[in-house]
């Protein structure tokens, strides 16, 4: 059976993110997704241009995945571009990220928001970055495993403020 975990970006410093972003790959967390915005067309899509093309060694192609976000409660599953969650890949997350994977911090241009990590085609991780919680799909054994790392996480949606 899957459990819902959910966690909190003010728990977590941005090396522990990493640290839980390796604990996820350990249990078998083989590709991700993410999102880029912008306020400047132009700079955001340079900004998500030069991602890319730093990932596309790992590509995956587009594959029906659930998301964290939609236009429409129909749209949480859809095309979305994957691509092979690695050592290589987690390095570059990091660069997009430096705040950590929860981050929300939208800048001049373009930004990163929304990473979601899947294992074997389902979410495992998904974050929603403005609304400022992640979920973790696990296993009962794994959230005994999650406790014992030492990573905060609620039974429900923690409340902000």
């Amino acid at each position: 059976m899957t459990l819902k975990r959910y966690l909190a970006p003010s728990d977590f410093t941005a090396p522990e993110t990493w640290r839980l972003v390796e604990w996820c790959r350990n249990l078998g967390a083989d590709e991700f997704t993410i999102d880029s915005f912008g306020t400047d067309g132009a700079t955001a899509r340079r900004t998500w241009q030069r991602f890319e093309k730093a990932l596309s060694p790992f590509a995956r192609g587009a594959k029906i995945r659930e998301r964290m976000s939609g236009p429409t409660a129909d749209e949480l599953t859809r095309d979305t571009h994957v691509w092979e969650l690695n050592h290589s890949t987690i390095q570059l997350l990091m660069q997009a990220l430096p705040g950590g994977l929860l981050q929300y911090e939208p800048g001049e241009g373009g930004w990163f928001e929304d990473p979601v990590l899947y294992r074997e085609g389902r979410l495992m991780l998904g974050t929603l970055s403005h609304e400022a919680f992640a979920v973790l799909c696990i296993s009962e054994p794994e959230c005994a495993q999650l406790d014992e790392a030492g990573f905060p996480n609620h039974d429900s949606l923690p409340r902000i403020g």
